[in-house]
């Protein structure tokens, strides 16, 4: 415990710092770190940061409207048609083929929607129980045609659909593993039969998802330690 003459000393020691501080003109700033960097960004930086994170949640909402939208329009024709074959992936292949064409009608940036409408359509197959795999190949292949007719990039075309299908079969409930791994086998086919150069431009960019399925694939054929350990015994 502090005895009287220690806090006094300690007192006084605290006033003469402040009195210091103030003959040097040295001012004390209380705001956090982070306050202070933030106070460091001028009204046209604050303006252009805030229109940013505004219009990202508007895309966020657009993506999600056109996903639901999809899985819908997917889901209801399938049932209707009666058929998880042939018509399923008849129907896939109409629906991305009609977003690529919308997209170029509106000027709309086709990396942006086509994320959206891969993540509804397996969802989608995924509702009436389709196979959701070749969904995801026929998404795919149907996608990156379709882009290099309407001169966009081909490779992340296929990236971003191979995103919106992981999302999707995330969302739905499926084997995310199984429908990835038949997306990247369709797009570098897809990318072989478009060229030389669109095959490996897609090979590139799909190398890290291609060999993040390697690990998955890996790790799942491996025993665990506890399996292992009782088929010893």
């Amino acid at each position: 415990m502090a005895t009287n003459t220690t806090q006094h000393t300690v007192s006084s020691a605290a006033k003469r710092g402040a009195a210091t501080r103030r003959a040097s003109g040295t001012k004390t700033d209380s705001k956090p770190a982070g306050k202070r960097r933030q106070a460091t960004l001028g009204a046209a930086g604050a303006a252009v940061s805030q229109g940013v994170a505004t219009s990202m949640k508007g895309l966020d909402r657009i993506e999600a409207e056109i996903s639901q939208l999809v899985r819908r329009t997917v889901a209801d024709a399938i049932r209707a048609g009666g058929a998880l074959g042939k018509e399923m992936r008849a129907i896939v292949r109409d629906v991305v083929s009609g977003t690529v064409q919308a997209t170029d009608k509106a000027r709309i940036d086709l990396a942006v929607s086509i994320k959206a409408v891969a993540r509804g359509a397996v969802a989608g197959v995924h509702d009436v129980q389709g196979n959701v795999a070749k969904a995801a190949g026929e998404i795919v292949k149907t996608a990156m045609r379709q882009a290099d007719k309407a001169g966009a990039d081909v490779a992340l075309v296929a990236h971003r659909v191979i995103d919106g299908i992981i999302e999707g079969v995330r969302e739905s409930g499926g084997n995310v593993a199984e429908a990835t791994k038949a997306a990247v086998k369709g797009a570098i086919e897809t990318g072989a039969d478009l060229g030389k150069l669109a095959a490996q431009a897609v090979k590139q960019v799909l190398a890290g998802v291609a060999e993040g399925m390697e690990e998955i694939a890996k790790a799942r054929s491996k025993p665990s330690r506890g399996k292992t350990a009782k088929a010893a015994h």
